[in-house]
């Protein structure tokens, strides 16, 4: 091979790899885009609902109509913001991985991408999840601060663990668990591979909500109640919120882990294609 020839098949190659690259990007910010408004109005709702018992359709409907009826003021408000950052990341982060990663280790890919992405979701999940407690929790009162200084230091922390074995779940359930069972279901159920992925994509995510509900709403508690109260009286706030917020954060994991995940997957293999 000349070295003319060499020349051009690396200069292919570099631009193909960072076309790819930019196609991961452009999947991950378009993506982001599409979940974000949904999310933050759900993930709004579940806070107002924890903190002041608001019952969540009410507030489901009203920020909903707000959202349609200013759509510009919510596309740059700060909970859109948040929401975007999350999955944006998320999404980036992952694409990105893999692809330098079936350059470098292809036979790794798997659990790189797996640990770059929790290292980057979680993180960023419970910084979200802590200013979203900030803007639309309750409040404690500046003279009663000082007083809870200390404890609220501890109890801070307590409810930051929560969330972040909160999303350790989220995060197993909707990455690794779900490309496990895929294999599970059955050629009757689903004949194709990409059949199989979209069933567990959906289905999986939306049943790890069954053990993250329960810590989602003690890391709020622990946020919004951060002194004087017994956990028995945490244990009962949270199984009378549990049911609802059950079924809102199943049905909100489903266009952030389920259709959020599919439109990445679907467009990054299409802008992959373009490269190739």
């Amino acid at each position: 091979m000349s070295y003319t020839t060499s020349q051009t098949l690396h200069g292919d190659w570099s631009s193909s790899f960072a076309g790819r690259l930019a196609g991961d990007l452009t999947a991950a910010a378009v993506s982001a885009s599409l979940i974000a408004p949904t999310v933050a109005i759900i993930d709004r709702a579940l806070v107002e609902r924890a903190s002041s018992d608001r019952p969540l359709l009410q507030s489901l409907r009203s920020h909903t109509l707000a959202a349609l009826k200013r759509p510009g003021a919510f596309v740059f408000s700060r909970p859109y913001g948040l929401v975007w950052t999350l999955y944006g990341a998320t999404y980036a982060v992952a694409n990105g991985t893999e692809t330098i990663t079936r350059e470098i280790c292809p036979a790794r890919v798997d659990p790189i991408t797996f640990a770059t992405t929790f290292i980057v979701n979680v993180p960023l999940g419970v910084w979200k999840d802590i200013r979203f407690a900030q803007l639309f929790g309750s409040r404690i009162e500046s003279s009663a601060k000082d007083a809870l200084r200390v404890s609220s230091k501890v109890v801070s922390k307590a409810a930051t663990a929560t969330f972040l074995l909160r999303d350790g779940v989220t995060i197993f359930g909707s990455f690794t668990l779900a490309s496990w069972c895929s294999s599970m279901i059955p050629d009757s159920l689903a004949s194709q591979p990409s059949s199989k992925t979209v069933i567990t994509q959906i289905v999986v995510p939306v049943l790890s909500q069954l053990v993250a509900t329960p810590l989602h709403l003690l890391g709020l508690d622990l946020y919004n109640r951060q002194s004087g109260v017994s956990w028995a009286d945490r244990v009962a706030t949270i199984r009378r919120h549990l049911p609802s917020a059950t079924v809102i954060r199943c049905v909100r994991i489903i266009p952030a882990f389920g259709f959020g995940c599919l439109t990445n997957i679907g467009l990054r293999e299409f802008f992959h294609e373009q490269c190739d």
